[in-house]
């Protein structure tokens, strides 16, 4: 296998508007610089283009820039975002599909001279790539990685706390994409400087890296609530220093080296059913509800996790009411889904926010790992159980109840019949 790997900056224009919280924020300065990551494979004259991006979210609108731009087919390209929710909001198409009517809350209105300038940018390292890829040995080391994310409603649940590590080096360089399951969520929504929160401070630990590419795995129900000490950047520093020191610790255990490995993509669209919408009367209600409840926890004084899951409920209503006219007029959700197959492993992509409570019984199965935010943006897709308990994300998901666990067999038949 030939492979080339190069980073550049996506940095954006200031001011510019920030994604992930529900409400609106404007940033006026840059923390630390954004990085698009992306790694060319070739053999026998076929690409695969994998691209990770120090962003929140992005839909069809900048994959399809980016296929058109680098000239690498759909059904070649994986592009995975960190959901930073201190990254720069314009990168979904908030007109049509499914985040209609959410540009000022979570997306940030579309913008396209963004969307083209990170296409472009891509476009060019993809360029000077196909002139550099040089063959390359792949090493995979797979462990736990403590202390970054937790289940974010109970730390005591089982969650997803596997690391993956591909590392792919020619005789001149090596580069390393990294695979946790945690939200980026250190920086709180008071936060108005760009940044790519936690993710953005693993890559300075690995001076002898050309690059770490961090995707996020099943993340949709992990986050560091419980794990980060305050909402700074200093603590995206420390929690990028423990995620690097645990991932040097598992680097030392010797694994076989794939001098001359081979890769297979495929990809397959599932549609799953979406859930029938209160009225906007039931939702409004509910809201003030919510708000009432945020008021006792503060006359109360009570921990700032209890007042981060009411505000997280308020934050899910809120963007259901906004999302009405989008979720109120479909049936169901089609999900794209991509697989792809290295010596001993299969990684499977999905746009979603996938809770690991569904993934985690494919893994332990077949030894499958899963990267979410990845080929667009679908959504929080919970498991049955946070129906059970009201949880946030079932307030903020256009699925209905069962849809994740009807996925989750729509994958393991498909990937079985291919085998």
């Amino acid at each position: 296998m030939n492979v080339a790997f190069k980073k550049v900056e996506i940095t954006p224009y200031l001011p510019v508007q920030l994604s992930g919280y529900g409400k609106l924020q404007v940033a006026y300065k840059v923390h630390d610089p954004l990085y698009a990551r992306a790694f060319l494979f070739e053999k026998d004259k076929k690409e695969v283009l994998w691209v990770q991006l120090d962003l929140a979210i992005f839909d069809e609108y900048l994959l399809n820039l980016i296929s058109e731009k680098t000239d690498v087919s759909k059904d070649n390209l994986i592009v995975s975002s960190t959901h930073t929710h201190s990254g720069p909001g314009g990168t979904i198409d908030t007109y049509e599909g499914l985040m209609v009517g959410l540009d000022f809350d979570i997306g940030g209105h579309l913008n396209p001279e963004y969307c083209h300038r990170i296409a472009s940018s891509l476009a060019e390292a993809v360029k000077e790539m196909r002139q550099e890829v040089k063959p390359a040995a792949l090493r995979i080391w797979r462990g736990k990685v403590y202390g970054i994310g937790t289940d974010r409603h109970d730390p005591s649940f089982k969650a997803d706390e596997d690391a993956l590590i591909l590392e792919f080096s020619t005789e001149e360089k090596k580069a390393m994409i990294l695979r946790l399951s945690c939200h980026a969520t250190v920086l709180h929504e008071d936060n108005l400087e760009v940044s790519a929160d936690f993710p953005g401070e693993i890559e300075p630990h690995f001076k002898d890296y050309e690059m770490v590419a961090f995707v996020n795995g099943s993340a949709g129900d992990m986050s560091p609530r419980f794990t980060r000490r305050e909402c700074t950047f200093e603590e995206c520093s420390r929690l990028g220093k423990l995620a690097a020191d645990q991932v040097k610790e598992l680097m030392k255990n010797e694994v076989t080296i794939y001098e001359d490995f081979t890769m297979n993509l495929k990809q397959k669209v599932f549609s799953v059913p979406s859930k029938k919408m209160k009225d906007r009367m039931t939702l409004e209600k509910e809201r003030q509800l919510t708000k009432d409840k945020i008021e006792e926890v503060k006359r109360l004084k009570l921990s700032e996790s209890e007042m981060r899951l009411h505000e997280s409920v308020l934050e899910g209503i809120s963007n259901q009411l906004l999302s009405y006219n989008a979720f109120s007029k479909i049936t169901e959700v089609s999900v794209n889904v991509g697989a792809l197959e290295l010596p001993g492993l299969t990684i499977v992509f999905t746009p979603l926010e996938l809770f690991s409570k569904l993934s985690n019984p494919l893994k332990e199965k077949y030894n499958y790992e899963f990267v979410g935010y990845t080929n667009g943006f679908k959504c929080y897709m919970p498991d049955k159980r946070a129906y059970e308990l009201n949880y946030y994300e079932v307030f903020s998901t256009p699925y209905a109840c069962g849809s994740g666990e009807l996925l989750m067999e729509y994958i393991e038949k498909w990937l079985n019949e291919e085998k």
